[in-house]
């Protein structure tokens, strides 16, 4: 990613298959444009190959837990409201939809056994035996809920605090980043929200109008506790992050 002047964002990639999710992704939010009422990229800034293309940034700042806090009551509504709004307008994505852009598929089932064994390899070695006890409870619980049936949908990801911009002024948030975008479960887009307050995501959760299962923010809960061990092993493959601030958070989420 690039950012030219603070005025428009440019993305490419070195690898083949990124560039050609980037020519998607350009289809695919011009098509969701025109359904929601919040900002999204809008890309106006596109080579003849699709291989590099910009748009102006958006308007707002990330809506971190410490300025949501901050917010009057009035505007933690609107932001409720606005997001109930846009996972509802997401997920309600026709399949031919999903298809013409060739959304990736999630598989659960292929990505949990990968999950576990890394978890095994990487991170049992470096923790305390009560710590990997934990652990494996909370794998079997993860296991037991990805077996049962739940909707697909069209999902962001990666709706966090990061990516989703809030508009004082305009008193609105855009949402940006659709590059984890998917077609699988519609609780993980509920994720994220668990970093404001639960009270919140609840709101969120009650707005929204797409199909509900009884296990889905049981289900969101777990995705959020998950985010801690990839983040650890994310630092030991050598990302931009540290196996600290991974390991303070899984302790934080897992209440250890």
């Amino acid at each position: 990613m690039i950012i030219l002047d603070e005025k428009i964002v440019f993305r490419t990639s070195k690898d083949v298959r990124d560039r050609y999710e980037l020519k998607t992704e350009i289809g695919l939010l011009a098509y969701l444009r025109k359904k929601v009422d919040i900002g999204i990229p809008e890309y106006k800034y596109i080579t003849r190959d699709k291989t590099l293309a910009g748009y102006d940034i958006l308007p707002g700042k990330e809506l971190t837990p410490a300025r949501f806090r901050r917010l009057m009551k009035e505007e933690k509504q609107t932001v409720a409201r606005q997001l109930a709004h846009f996972i509802s307008i997401l997920h309600a994505t026709p399949k031919s939809v999903i298809n013409k852009y060739h959304v990736r598929i999630q598989n659960y089932h292929k990505e949990f056994t990968s999950f576990v064994r890394n978890i095994k390899v990487l991170l049992f070695p470096r923790l305390r035996k009560r710590e990997i006890k934990t652990t494996i409870l909370f794998l079997n619980e993860l296991k037991n809920e990805i077996g049962r049936k739940f909707p697909r949908t069209l999902v962001h990801q990666d709706l966090g605090d990061i990516h989703i911009l809030w508009d004082k002024k305009n008193k609105q948030i855009n949402i940006i980043d659709f590059s984890d975008r998917s077609y699988g479960d519609p609780a993980i887009d509920f994720t994220g929200l668990l970093e404001y307050e639960t009270a919140f995501t609840r709101r969120v959760y009650r707005l929204y109008k797409g199909k509900k299962d009884d296990r889905m923010l049981i289900r969101s809960k777990l995705y959020h506790k998950k985010v801690s061990l990839y983040l650890m092993m994310d630092a030991l493959r050598g990302d931009p992050c540290t196996f600290k601030e991974g390991y303070e958070l899984f302790r934080r989420r897992f209440k250890i």
